[in-house]
């Protein structure tokens, strides 16, 4: 029972993360298309939880259908540990060469991960990442390569 408690709480505690991540999601995917943007990569605070990348992904299509979009998000934030990797790509930029598996293929090959998915929407994990803000940057440099990003 008391491990039940535990896990619970946890659950909990990662429930709000998520809301309070969706909430600068938006604020950051608005300023983005407001910036003409047409890709986005943010690191987020989900932990390695695949059903709040999707809750992240249906928030982003919601706002911005057009806009390719990849989200990394640390086990725990800091840790070096597991990273979560997700993209989702519209068939526009797809056609124009942005695929979302290639994406996260790229991205996770730098740690160590393996990734796999669709033009239009992938995902995957490493075990271990120390270097968070290189990945990102490896991220947005795969972008700014495969389609002319305003």
């Amino acid at each position: 029972a008391v491990q039940k408690k535990g896990i619970e709480a946890k659950k909990r505690l990662l429930a709000g993360r998520v809301d309070k991540c969706l909430n600068d999601v938006n604020a950051d995917v608005e300023k983005a298309l407001a910036e003409g943007k047409k890709a986005l990569v943010l690191n987020l605070d989900i932990g390695a939880d695949s059903k709040a990348s999707q809750k992240v992904i249906k928030a982003v299509q919601k706002l911005a259908p057009e806009m390719a979009f990849l989200g990394i998000s640390e086990e725990e934030a800091g840790s070096g540990g597991k990273i979560l990797c997700f993209a989702v790509v519209p068939d526009a930029l797809a056609k124009e060469g942005l695929k979302a598996n290639e994406w996260i293929k790229e991205v996770l090959d730098m740690c160590g991960g393996r990734g796999g998915g669709k033009p239009g929407s992938a995902q995957g994990q490493a075990p271990t990442c120390a270097d968070v803000d290189a990945v990102i940057a490896k991220a947005e440099s795969f972008v700014a390569n495969a389609v002319p990003v305003a």
